[in-house]
Parts: C-alpha cells; structure tokens; sequence
C-alpha cells in the first residue's frame, strides 16, 4: 500500500494488490489520503505458498495492466 501511494505521489502511475481481507483497510487508507482514485485489484485471501501465490498474480495481472492503462 505504502508503495502504491508513493508513486502516485511522484505522478507515476500505481496499483495497489491486496488480498480479499485487507480491502477494507486499504480502501479506509486510500479514502484517508484522498487517493480515491489509486486502482485497487483484489485477489484472494490468504496469497498461499510460493506457487499459489504466483498462479493468483497471472490471474491478477491483466486486471493490473489495464488498471494502469487506466
């Protein structure tokens, strides 16, 4: 979250990866920093071992380009 927020600070463009349990918190942060519009993609919670992890980040990533394509 700290790293999405500190390129958009910079004017570079961002998005936030949270799993499903920390949307509330991430949003409740966004909202705070009036950051509202930072793109947030949600996967599943909890990320999992290594390869689980990984397989959740290629089902994530066309949803990431697109939310930095804007």
């Amino acid at each position: 979250m700290l790293d999405g927020i500190r390129f958009e600070e910079t004017g570079k463009p961002a998005v936030v990866v949270a799993t499903a349990g920390f949307v509330r918190l991430a949003n409740s942060i966004k909202n705070s920093l009036k950051l509202e519009d930072l793109p947030l993609v949600v996967v599943t919670h909890p990320l999992g071992d290594p390869e689980t992890a990984q397989a959740k980040a290629r089902e994530a990533a066309a949803e990431i380009v697109q939310a930095v394509l804007g």
